[in-house]
């Protein structure tokens, strides 16, 4: 792939150092990995134990079997059906191709994208690199098996195409078909497909609006697109109903039982991005282990200027970010504690290529411009939002409970346990979390705040609960040292 075309060698021979750099540090960190089945005599299962990896390789294993009874299938199969003809040759590691694929696919879609931004392939190179390599959590992201995986390919692929189309390199066929794919590994991804395609859609209706005498074939891209689309969709649906029938899955009962909740946005997006240590007295904020992401949000406003390529990338990343900070199971100690921050591996790199694309305009903007853009971001980044006793008769958005610290964190974490306040029960899990801390347990409301006075909660009997409320003001950034916000209430 090349700026001028898709017709360029898979693999350029002056990247060859990315693809050998990828591959080994790949291939060490798998063998090298603790949970890897086989490298832990207590645990010899390793990640096949558990859930989402156990699913996975039950999946896999019933397709090489020819097997659609539904109960050996629980997530979309398009990961399990990609990873079925290794299942009987390398059965503890039917996934160890697949994934090292992938990333060499990502990678290689990255640098072809950056080319449509005007930066060039080395560079490119050292970003996706950089990214993925400096933090070992980041590479684990791509060694443990994920569905996110194999989607990164698809979404790379769909922002390449995406940006060939409305530079005059139309790939309608293409752009219809990816969104089928992303539906077969990851439904949940689906809102970047969406925004690509509203994306494209809007540019096809200014090439309609402003040249009449080309309006047949704006009319013949669309319906290409729409078919292409139309035949993507038909095969996870095909398959689906071949497994299902025309029943929702239980994975999609689930999803639909958590699924995404803005209620406490700013919050939630502070603990996951910036620092969860005052509210969880665990974790680390996304900032916090990556501060270079600041550069990101500086240059994301002059990063605009390139072009409608950069800004179609800021409008997926920023839009894929703020779904993941709204799903309710998204908690900042599962970020890093069960590896969750790989819903987010794919886009971390756009935010190197944002990063350094934005600082690279930013002395080609009006002063003004310049200082406004700096001012605002620096403002943003120095937000801060402390746990402090809420006043009578305000919402809380935690409660310290009067019981004692248990000794398993699991056993609270995961607990069947309600709430009962002023509005009605809240369960743990879907409504709110529990989360032990200092010497007894902390509740933390997700879709709502709690509202005093309560009726009914664990260890009542020893005393009232203690409420917190969320204060925001500005302050030193919690992402640098010497990290004052980590805190607790």
């Amino acid at each position: 792939m090349t700026p001028q075309g898709w017709g360029e060698r898979v693999w350029p021979r002056e990247l060859t150092w990315l693809a050998l750099a990828l591959t080994l540090a790949y291939t060490a960190a798998y063998l090298a990995h603790p949970a890897l089945p086989g490298n832990n005599p207590a645990h010899p299962d390793g990640w096949w134990g558990w859930w989402d990896q156990s699913l996975y390789l039950k999946s896999l294993r019933a397709f090489a079997g020819r097997n659609l009874t539904p109960s050996e299938h629980w997530y979309p199969p398009g990961y399990a059906l990609m990873a079925a003809p290794f299942g009987r040759m390398l059965r503890a590691h039917p996934l160890f191709f697949v994934d090292l694929a992938c990333l060499l696919a990502t990678a290689r879609l990255f640098v072809a994208f950056a080319g449509r931004v005007a930066v060039g392939r080395q560079v490119a190179a050292l970003i996706f690199a950089g990214v993925t390599l400096i933090d070992w959590r980041l590479l684990d992201a791509w060694v443990v098996p994920w569905t996110s995986t194999p989607t990164a390919v698809c979404l790379w692929a769909m922002l390449v195409a995406a940006a060939d189309h409305m530079n005059g390199r139309y790939r309608p066929v293409l752009l219809g078909l990816l969104p089928g794919a992303v539906l077969l590994l990851r439904p949940s991804d689906l809102i970047v497909p969406a925004a690509i395609l509203g994306t494209v859609a809007l540019h096809e209706a200014w090439a309609w609006w402003s040249a009449p005498a080309g309006r047949p074939l704006v009319l013949r891209r669309m319906m290409r697109l729409v078919l292409a689309g139309l035949a993507g969709a038909a095969v996870p649906v095909a398959v689906h109903v071949a497994i299902h029938g025309l029943r929702a899955s239980p994975y999609m009962l689930q999803s639909a039982g958590l699924g995404f909740d803005l209620h406490g946005f700013g919050w939630k997006a502070f603990v996951l991005l910036v620092e969860p240590r005052g509210w969880y007295e665990d974790g680390t904020g996304l900032l916090a282990r990556h501060p270079w992401l600041a550069l990101a949000v500086i240059g994301l406003p002059f990063a605009l200027m390139q072009g409608p390529a950069m800004r179609l990338l800021a409008l997926v990343v920023a839009g894929q970010l703020a779904l993941y900070v709204a799903y309710v199971d998204l908690l900042p100690t599962g970020l890093w504690r069960y590896g969750n921050v790989h819903y987010w591996k794919w886009f971390l790199p756009g935010f190197g290529l944002i990063a350094l694309v934005g600082l690279r305009q930013l002395p080609r903007a009006p002063r003004l411009a310049q200082v406004a853009g700096v001012a605002a971001a620096l403002l943003l980044l120095a937000i801060r939002i402390d746990p402090v006793p809420a006043a009578p008769g305000e919402f809380a958005r935690a409660l310290d409970l009067p019981v004692p610290r248990p000794d398993s964190f699991q056993g609270v974490y995961f607990a069947d346990t309600r709430l009962i306040d002023g509005l009605g029960p809240m369960r743990n899990i879907n409504d709110m979390r529990l989360w032990p801390v200092g010497r007894g347990v902390r509740a933390l409301g997700l879709r709502r705040e709690f509202v005093l006075p309560m009726v009914d909660w664990p260890g009542m009997d020893n005393g009232p609960a203690r409420p917190l409320a969320a204060r925001t003001r500005v302050g030193w950034f919690c992402w640098l040292p010497p990290y004052a916000c980590k805190r607790t209430g």
